[in-house]
């Protein structure tokens, strides 16, 4: 964890599975994470991370441009302006605490009113999903008793 607080940006290469926990780490230090695959973080975690924000607080390199093109990685990241690099730091701050676990109620969580930690939002995910599944079982009930 410490080289991650002492970074500007953190790789997040795939692995066996699309998702890493390097991935929360890096956000909980405040490195801008990096990825190499669509399907890490964007499709596993949108509930955490919103996918329509993933280019405010995350950077995407094809991992095919680097294995069969010759794309430098570190040339990428060179490239993005030190304005834009404060931007999506300040992003990746903002989302911290969307994937922690606050202990409710606790003195350090005062800061955090009206802002829904990790367990919040799994939980309202999770509902929702239920919620799309009921209402579907039963527009479908409704059309088969027509």
């Amino acid at each position: 964890m410490r080289p991650m607080l002492q970074s500007t940006f953190c790789l997040q290469p795939p692995g066996d599975t699309p998702t890493r926990r390097s991935t929360f780490d890096a956000i909980i230090a405040g490195c801008i994470p990096v990825f190499f695959e669509d399907q890490s973080a964007r499709t596993q975690y949108r509930w955490h991370l919103p996918e329509e924000a993933y280019g405010e607080f995350a950077v995407h390199i094809q991992k095919e441009d680097v294995v069969y093109k010759g794309l430098k990685i570190l040339d990428v990241l060179m490239g993005i302006s030190r304005a834009r690099v404060r931007r999506m730091r300040q992003k990746v701050i903002e989302l911290i605490p969307r994937v922690v676990y606050r202990k409710h109620g606790s003195s350090s969580s005062k800061g955090w009113k009206g802002q829904k930690d990790a367990f919040d939002i799994a939980i309202d995910g999770a509902l929702e999903k239920i919620r799309s599944r009921v209402k579907g079982e039963v527009e479908i009930g409704d059309l088969s008793s027509v």
